[in-house]
């Protein structure tokens, strides 16, 4: 008789974390915005190119050994 107890606790559970789902959603698309404007950040300023050529740099070393 514990199943139908540890299923209504499951359910109830559920229920109250049901109300979260739309914030999540925000919070999300609050990271996604951030990540943007890092990226339009480096790219407006030439740092990418700079990243780039350190990477390349880095993978020929390290291809070349």
């Amino acid at each position: 008789m514990q199943k139908p107890k540890l299923l209504k606790a499951i359910v109830e559970r559920h229920e109250r974390r049901s109300g979260d789902e739309g914030q999540t959603v925000f919070e999300y698309l609050g990271i996604i915005v951030i990540i943007a404007l890092i990226i339009a950040a480096i790219v407006g300023t030439g740092l990418a190119d700079n990243i780039a050529n350190a990477i390349s740099d880095a993978l020929e070393n390290i291809t070349s050994h």
